[in-house]
């Protein structure tokens, strides 16, 4: 702990929580329920004693411990429409949400209440319990789990019964099984109803859709208005317009024909003679006319071969040949001629033929036209009943096979069903007693620290240098123990840190004028600042001790003035302005007063006169919650030390305090703790205590070795006559406070 602690300005600078690292954390943690332990050791004590007891006493009455279970399969169940005939799919999360869903059936209130109705009264209900208050206990006391893995679901109860928990497990099992199935009949129940509705539906529809198809039927002749040739017109349209096609094919053809052969000109002759040599090219009479002449032909070139052109022979074969030439030419032409009046009357037939067809043809095909165009409605209508019955017969096979699978479902032994029902326990379960008489101790000690430690922490009062360090945000110029725990030198040493806080206040910032003032009300501070006082002096300095109450009058009324009013209150300052008649007047209450640079306060003049044949200034006040004239004597001082005493000031006081002084806007702020008990201290405190009083110990020692040589080589206290004792030093600066 450091001596010299002084905060100039009441400013809080605490520490977040987050810039302490969590091993300090811990350490601090651990340190705060060891002091509270300390400091409550007795209630501490009294609550892990009663719990160890009652813990112990369980452990040792703990009755034999039976448990059963019981294992119910849930089926899972396929995912698919109603009228899906088809398996459908496994949803694996489904199912998991189905098996979430049933753990949370079991354990219902109707499931349970129907479980005790078919057990005895006495079963499971307690005398004067009511049905609800049975039945949330069953709640509480019932596991129900998920094996992991598989497909099942355990009812576990135990108890000390092993017949009564068999029996509870299986009823609860008894009636969930016939609840579950009740809830899944209501529902394909009502799947099933909906379904037989749609199927007559569906066959009506179908009835009145056959009845329009069949008079459609009649109406167009047809057997089969459904099937390929529900249609037959657009079949003889269509072959009609194949065959007027071909027609019109024909008839161009012999119209082109006719056309090269008939018209009139080189070309036409030419192609008819053409047309008309192919015909008579397989002439018989023709044929048999060229072979003869051939062969005559032949015969008169051989005679003439050796004959003279002038010879008469050679003259008449000659003609002979140009008459048989003359007779075939003769032969072809008359041929030719009727071959070519053969072909145009030929192709000219041809023509009318074709122009017949084709003139037959379009009248039937505008015929067939006008009469599919006539029923062209009833086909369509036709088409679309037929289209209609197709869909009808489908749905109404689905709906069918719907209504025969729910059928068979509602016959089979549903999704959930026994498969291991609850048996009496023959042994109970492993016993936990040795468990509950070990954990006793270490349940009850850590219940105890926690006691401690909540009493410590509900405890508004502070009791150590770290209470007010987290209260304020900085830690105490010093900390004196209780005069009646410790030696006196041991006290004088921790009073000397204090000392030393107040001189280095006094070297560094040449601060001479403190005002120390208690954290709360009923603390008697005034010892304490004797013997600072009487330190002080034993430095060498030259300390005044004040009242606040007397010496703020006394410097107030110090001028002597017979214009003054001696029983002006301190607390009503002068106007530095004169009126105007000259003369200074007392300022108003409530009025705010008017300062001038160049002039202060009675109040602060006589006290600067004062200091001039002093060191320092020691103004003792009241609280500076609840008086004034202490706010005012801070307003005056170099340093306010606020001084809590251990066990007795509160945080609310410290805070408070400082709320005052933050007001004020105060030169420096410093505190004190005062008065602490060993049993509150935290563990630094007590060490340095502790080395404190060894080292104090070991110069006693010294001291009775050496008083046989000198006496004065060691003081036996620092007040080495009664006139440098803290009580006539105070009552000497009393009386010069007062003069």
């Amino acid at each position: 702990m450091n001596p010299v602690i002084f905060k100039p300005s009441p400013e809080s600078s605490r520490e977040t929580e987050y810039d302490v690292p969590p091993s300090k954390q811990f350490n601090d943690l651990k340190r705060e329920v060891l002091r509270a332990f300390r400091m409550h050791r007795i209630l501490a004590l009294a609550v892990g004693v009663t719990l160890f007891a009652l813990v112990f006493t369980f452990g040792l009455q703990r009755a034999p411990y039976y448990e059963t279970n019981s294992l119910i399969y849930v089926q899972p169940a396929k995912a698919k429409v109603i009228t899906d005939a088809s398996g459908g799919t496994y949803d694996s999360m489904r199912y998991d949400t189905y098996i979430q869903q049933q753990l949370q059936t079991i354990v219902r209130s109707d499931i349970l209440s129907d479980a005790l109705k078919s057990l005895k009264p006495d079963t499971w209900t307690r005398p004067g319990e009511s049905e609800q208050s049975a039945i949330t206990r069953l709640q509480h006391d019932l596991k129900v789990e998920r094996d992991a893995g598989s497909y099942q679901l355990s009812i576990t109860l135990d108890g000390g019964n092993p017949t009564v928990i068999a029996n509870i497990v299986n009823a609860v099992t008894n009636s969930y099984i016939r609840k579950e199935r009740l809830d899944e009949l209501a529902q394909t129940q009502q799947q099933l109803e909906v379904l037989l509705k749609e199927q007559a539906r569906l066959q009506t529809e179908l009835a009145s859709a056959r009845q329009q198809q069949a008079a459609l039927s009649s109406s167009l002749g047809v057997a089969d208005t459904s099937g390929e040739n529900g249609n037959p017109y657009d079949t003889q349209l269509g072959e009609l317009r194949t065959q007027l096609a071909s027609a019109r094919a024909a008839h161009a053809v012999a119209e082109a024909q006719l056309s090269s052969l008939v018209n009139h000109g080189p070309d036409s002759s030419g192609a008819l003679k053409a047309a008309a040599d192919d015909l008579i090219a397989s002439d018989s009479g023709l044929s048999s006319l060229k072979q003869s002449i051939a062969t005559r032909r032949s015969k008169l070139v051989s005679e003439m071969a050796g004959l003279t052109p002038k010879n008469p022979l050679y003259k008449q074969d000659e003609d002979e040949l140009q008459r048989l030439d003359q007779s075939l030419e003769n032969m072809t032409n008359q041929l030719r001629d009727k071959a070519v009046r053969q072909l145009q009357e030929k192709l000219k037939l041809e023509s009318n033929r074709t122009a017949d067809v084709v003139s037959r043809l379009q009248g039937q095909l505008a015929q067939q036209t006008s009469i599919a165009t006539g029923n062209t409605p009833k086909l369509q209508q036709a088409a679309d009943l037929a289209a209609q019955i197709t869909r009808l017969q489908a749905q109404l096979t689905e709906v069918d096979s719907a209504v025969n699978s729910i059928q068979l479902e509602n016959q089979s032994s549903g999704l959930v069903h026994l498969l291991l029902p609850a048996e009496v326990p023959l042994k109970p379960k492993a016993s936990k007693k040795i468990f509950i008489l070990i954990g006793a101790f270490p349940f009850a000690f850590l219940a105890a620290l926690a006691t401690a430690f909540l009493k410590q922490k509900m405890d508004p009062r502070i009791y150590i240098g770290e209470d007010i360090e987290k209260t304020l945000g900085f830690p105490p110029m010093a900390v004196l123990p209780d005069p009646q725990e410790v030696d006196g030198k041991v006290l004088d040493e921790f009073m000397l840190r204090f000392v030393a806080g107040l001189d280095q206040a006094h070297s560094t910032s040449g601060a001479r004028t403190y005002v120390f003032t208690a954290a709360s009300a009923n603390m008697n501070i005034t010892d304490l600042v004797s013997k600072v006082a009487a330190r002080m002096d034993k430095l060498g300095y030259r300390t005044m001790i004040l009242k606040a109450s007397s010496a703020l009058q006394n410097l107030t009324l110090a001028q002597g003035s017979a214009d003054k009013k001696p029983d002006v209150a301190w607390d009503r300052a002068l106007l530095d302005d004169p009126d105007e008649a000259g003369e200074t007047r007392l300022a108003k209450p409530g009025e705010r007063r008017l300062m001038r640079p160049r002039r202060e306060s009675f109040v602060a003049e006589n006290l600067e006169k004062l200091k001039q044949n002093i060191d320092l200034l020691f103004i003792e006040a009241l609280p500076m919650r609840t008086s004034t004239e202490a706010e005012f004597a801070a307003r005056l001082a170099d340093i306010t030390v606020l001084i809590a005493e251990s066990a007795q000031t509160t945080r609310d006081d410290l805070t408070g305090s400082l709320a005052v002084m933050q007001r004020l806007s105060v030169p420096g702020v410093a505190t004190v703790l005062n008065d602490i008990q060993l049993r509150y201290a935290d563990d630094d405190f007590i060490a340095v205590t502790r080395s404190v009083e060894s080292r104090q110990s070991e110069v006693r020692r010294r001291e009775t070795g050496a008083a046989r040589h000198s006496h004065e080589d060691y003081q036996v206290s620092i007040y080495d006559t009664p006139e440098s004792t803290p009580q006539h030093q105070a009552s000497q600066f009393q009386t010069a406070g007062e003069e």
